[in-house]
């Protein structure tokens, strides 16, 4: 007898035979949370739109003031008088920013492709690796290229520090182990993704790519 509890994704000529592919249970809590939120609620912002064109002359400026994704509070926000669907607050990158200014790396005229880590997850590296070395935030960049998300699965990925390697597993993308457009919990921002600089497009990540 066939397994019918997970079936793969099919596209019959006959629309009533296909198959679409099942959500994730992330995108799953996000469907729910949205079937539920008041109308009032805030939509999530487009990504691609978050970057004004003013800021296309200096990419290093932009990351520092961008806004990554939202978080809940969860289980901590008990004991504090928070629900646990209370939004904690979003990622931010200027710790990023900040190091590509202090080991001297310089974005130019561009294009560039950036993978910009979140604070939290360079914190992570420091305390389990030590030093975020000007090799490791050279991983982040790949020069020459503006590569949209939906490129990363065919495209080399060859940053300054070199290759990197993309992966799909688990209805997800991964470059370096890091996930490409992770979503979040509850219904506030996932991970921006495709967010246009000028010539030059970013993807935020929740891993830094010296831990691969």
């Amino acid at each position: 007898m066939a397994d019918t509890r997970n079936p793969d994704a099919m596209q019959h000529e006959d629309p009533r035979k296909s198959i679409s592919a099942a959500p994730s249970f992330e995108e799953y809590l996000k469907q729910r949370a949205g079937a539920s939120a008041a109308p009032a609620a805030a939509p999530a912002a487009a990504p691609a739109a978050a970057a004004p064109a003013a800021a296309a002359g200096n990419l290093v400026s932009f990351i520092s003031t961008l806004k990554g994704a939202g978080h809940v509070w969860g289980a901590d926000g008990i004991a504090v008088g928070k629900e646990e669907s209370d939004l904690r607050g979003n990622d931010s990158f200027d710790k990023f920013a900040s190091a590509l200014t202090a080991n001297g790396i310089t974005l130019g005229a561009g294009p560039y492709t950036i993978f910009a880590p979140t604070n939290s997850c360079l914190e992570s590296y420091e305390k389990m690796r030590g030093p975020v070395t000007a090799d490791v935030l050279k991983m982040h960049i790949i020069e020459g290229q503006a590569i949209s998300s939906k490129d990363i699965p065919t495209t080399p990925l060859n940053s300054m520090a070199g290759p990197l390697h993309y992966r799909y597993a688990v209805r997800k993308h991964f470059v370096n182990d890091a996930i490409i457009g992770e979503t979040t919990f509850g219904k506030y921002e996932n991970f921006p993704i495709d967010v246009q600089v000028g010539n030059s497009v970013i993807h935020t990540v929740g891993l830094c790519f010296g831990f691969y």
